[in-house]
């Protein structure tokens, strides 16, 4: 990866494609737990994407390259969100796809699952939740990504987790969860 980075440094498009569609889909999936709209998500990633080709000479810690875009996503969300909506958002259903295999139809279930445990908590908590099991980064890493003390995303992260096992565990004695 590290070899395709430095490539498109040097403005080599092909190489700056193949990054990009390396990190689409954990951009989508950062994307959608600030925004709802399906267009506005993909509005989000492509400005993103517009915006990493632009500036990606900047870059210099080759090794950051993902922790830099997810930044700038981070960023292209917000501006979204303050422009559009004027509420606090909830993660919806996963938009399936008819074309799924056997395969990525488990994985969607899982992802439908874990996105309904989540979908009741704050954007930040949501987000670290996401950052953390889903793109496997430390607390420190996100406290960097957020640009928050560690300390305050280690205790939005314990908050965030005994929601969901409220959440989960009253899902259960009401019957709506399996």
């Amino acid at each position: 990866m590290e070899e395709l980075i430095k490539k498109a440094q040097k403005g080599d498009e092909e190489s700056f494609t193949k990054l990009i569609l390396y990190i689409k889909n954990d951009l989508y999936k950062i994307a959608k737990t600030r925004i709802t709209e399906e267009e506005d998500i993909q509005d989000a990633v492509q400005e993103t994407m517009i915006e990493t080709y632009k500036s990606i000479r900047k870059l210099k810690d080759i090794k950051k390259f993902k922790l830099w875009t997810i930044k700038i996503l981070i960023n292209k969300c917000n501006h979204i969100y303050k422009k559009r909506y004027k509420k606090d958002v909830y993660i919806t259903d996963y938009n399936l796809d008819k074309s799924l295999t056997f395969s990525s139809y488990n994985n969607v279930e899982h992802n439908l699952n874990f996105y309904s445990l989540i979908k009741n908590l704050d954007y930040d908590e949501r987000l670290i939740i996401v950052l953390y099991y889903m793109e496997k980064y430390t607390l420190k890493e996100i406290s960097k990504i957020l640009k928050l003390k560690e300390n305050t995303v280690k205790s939005k992260f314990y908050r965030a987790r005994i929601k969901i096992k409220e959440n989960y565990e009253g899902g259960i004695k009401n019957g709506s969860l399996r």
